[in-house]
């Protein structure tokens, strides 16, 4: 099997910068198209020096989720920027933390039915008060005494 030339977001260095014909090749389509996209602010573009640059992983992105994820969450950081390192070594100290304050886990309960279920509810009444009391009572609902 052939490699695949199709890469990831998640593979694709940040730092790609394209230009809008690189973007517009990327893409396979004409400037134009990606030039109307810019204007109409579907895709994520930035403008320097009077020219426009795209992050090539934020193109990955606008394909994989849409112009509504770019034009409704611009505000909020991209889905690619938790891939950074810090942001892992951060979850992983987080999860260490969390996990830490849970209570250790209680020891697994047997099998209804089993040896063990049975051994263990054995004698669960023994030091019940009331017990005698309302087996007694029980007995005398059914008539037997």
């Amino acid at each position: 099997m052939p490699d695949s030339d199709v890469r990831t977001g998640i593979d694709v260095p940040a730092e790609e910068v394209l230009t809008l014909a690189e973007a517009a090749a990327y893409l396979r389509v004409p400037e134009e198209a990606v030039a109307e996209l810019v204007d109409r602010q579907d895709i994520p573009a930035q403008r320097i020096g009077g020219e426009w640059r795209f992050l090539k992983r934020a193109l990955v992105d606008w394909l994989c989720f849409g112009p509504h994820l770019y034009r409704e969450f611009k505000r909020y950081p991209p889905p690619w920027m938790f891939d950074h390192p810090m942001w892992e070594e951060f979850l992983m100290l987080l999860e260490k933390r969390l996990l830490g304050r849970l209570p250790p886990p209680a020891e697994p309960s047997a099998k209804p039915g089993s040896k063990e279920a049975v051994l263990k509810h054995f004698g669960v009444w023994r030091d019940d008060a009331q017990a005698e009391s309302e087996l007694a009572e029980i007995y005398k609902g059914r008539g037997e005494e």
